[in-house]
């Protein structure tokens, strides 16, 4: 497969229990369906420099691309920018076919801190007060 962005041969790689493809050119991301949930469900912030520290940055042979990104595994659909996140937006390009998705550097890991927050923000106390309250105003069923 090749680069969305620059047109490099994309590296496939391990990450836990995550096959990803990344390109050592640009330091992009290629996650394929449902790949991004699996690293969040598992991952914490600071995976892409653990990426960085174990697969290093080998020298490539650039690519090109002409005009737009297209998905490199359909090859014939354009990538569609929208934004995903729990808090903060981030914005990331996926295909609206095999709905895989493409992450520049650094953008994995902003995925990774808003998830984080989010489970750190459902588990503090305001917002377990505020579910007990709401679930005491709730009508008790009939037994």
């Amino acid at each position: 497969m090749k680069c969305p962005s620059d047109g490099t041969q994309l590296a496939r790689i391990q990450l836990e229990q995550v096959a990803i493809d990344k390109c050592h050119q640009c330091d992009g991301i290629w996650l394929d369906h449902s790949e991004l949930n699996q690293l969040r469900n598992s991952s914490q912030p600071g995976l892409e420099e653990d990426i960085e520290e174990e697969y290093g940055n080998p020298v490539t042979q650039p690519g090109s691309i002409d005009g737009h990104m297209r998905c490199p595994v359909c090859q014939d659909v354009g990538l569609v920018g929208r934004h995903i996140s729990y808090f903060k937006p981030v914005k990331v390009d996926g295909c609206p076919k095999c709905l895989g998705m493409w992450l520049d550097d650094q953008e994995l890991d902003a995925l990774l801190e808003d998830k984080q927050e989010m489970n750190e923000e459902l588990h503090s106390p305001g917002v377990m007060d505020f579910v007990k309250f709401v679930a005491g105003m709730l009508p008790k069923r009939p037994r």
